[in-house]
């Protein structure tokens, strides 16, 4: 978003202390988000190669993640 066109976002210069803190703000909030919606995200971001055996995790996964099942409901 921000390499398409620089001037839509103009940001201001910060002392290196002020980055660091909104970095992580920003980063904790990020992974909040994407564990309470992990579900409903990987619905629509990921599609299961057409070889896809749901008691085995795809070979690009990371075997430690848990594999859920697409059609969970949000809540």
């Amino acid at each position: 978003m921000c390499d398409d066109d620089p001037s839509l976002l103009a940001f201001p210069d910060l002392p290196d202390e002020a980055v660091i803190a909104l970095h992580d703000l920003l980063e904790r909030v990020t992974i909040c988000f994407e564990n309470r919606y992990f579900t409903q995200l990987r619905r629509i971001y990921y599609t299961p190669p057409s070889t896809y055996n749901p008691g085995q995790p795809p070979p690009a996964c990371n075997p430690d993640q848990q594999i859920l099942p697409f059609d969970d409901p949000p809540f």
